[in-house]
């Protein structure tokens, strides 16, 4: 079964400390769920699974996104935004159990603003690798 998942946001917003990131659209999504307009992507099978992200931003120097797993960070995933204007990526691998809620959380207490519309400003991807 091959699963994997893309999400992505049209459209400055902004996310402020603690929130996670809503996804204004789908990619290609196979086996992985998320209703568009929403923050949360759901797993279907239990395994280990490549999760990307990339953001881009317009304010939110000294901000943190981080990959939250049912709610809980996973301290392995913060990356810090260290300038003003930009984009920061992250990629890991992470052991996941069929149902485990996936969001992307601003890890801080510092607000961020996304890139505007035509361009992304977030992106999630999650795929199945065994």
């Amino acid at each position: 079964m091959t699963t994997f998942g893309g999400t992505f946001s049209l459209g400055a917003a902004a996310v402020v400390g603690g929130a996670d990131v809503i996804f204004t659209n789908n990619g290609p999504l196979s086996g992985v769920t998320h209703t568009a307009g929403t923050a949360t992507v759901v797993v279907p099978v239990t395994g280990t699974y490549r999760v990307d992200y990339t953001v881009n931003y317009t304010a939110g120097v000294g901000a943190a996104l981080a990959i939250a797993v049912n709610g809980t960070v996973d301290a392995s995933t913060n990356r810090d935004l260290l300038t003003a204007i930009g984009s920061i990526s992250g990629e890991n691998l992470l052991p996941l159990t069929a149902g485990d809620v996936i969001t992307l959380r601003n890890n801080s207490a510092i607000p961020i603003t996304l890139d505007s519309a035509p361009g992304v400003g977030a992106s999630l991807v999650l795929m199945f690798l065994n």
